[in-house]
């Protein structure tokens, strides 16, 4: 049920695998594009130093209402989604947009070398500032480097 609950729809990654329908994707301006990353980026720093506060503020309100506490979320990303919460490697890929959805696709290699694909949701908030609205997490057959 937790994990439903952070998770972006399968379908969605489905639609940011897909080679014919990323083709199509609208590519963010730089500035866009650094701020997403700088703000997943801000995430994963805040989970690897067990700063819930920080990291679950780094989620849209709707991640946040229902998760209930930054407490919460940190135990449910220690448990569901520790690629995240203790990795060796981060490597982003360009930002897309797919029509109603911003997604940001991030390498992540944890701390077994296991390879994963972490597909960010991402939304601007009131003010402008991007915001993380779901990650769905793919383990791949890659070979970490």
């Amino acid at each position: 049920m937790l994990r439903r609950v952070f998770a972006v729809i399968t379908l969605l990654a489905a639609v940011a695998l897909s080679p014919n329908l990323t083709a199509n994707a609208v590519p963010l301006p730089n500035d866009d594009a650094r701020s997403i990353q700088a703000a997943i980026r801000g995430q994963l720093h805040a989970l690897a130093q067990d700063d819930a506060e920080a990291a679950f503020a780094l989620s849209t309100p709707s991640i946040r209402s229902q998760m209930g506490s930054p407490e919460n979320f940190l135990r449910v990303i220690k448990e569901d989604y520790s690629p995240m919460y203790r990795h060796l490697v981060v490597i982003f890929s360009a930002p897309e947009n797919l029509g109603d959805s911003i997604i940001q696709i991030v390498r992540l290699t944890d701390r077994e070398s296991r390879v994963w694909m972490a597909i960010y949701s991402m939304q601007r908030d009131s003010v402008g500032s991007w915001k993380i609205d779901g990650c769905q997490l793919l383990e791949t057959d890659s070979v970490s480097i």
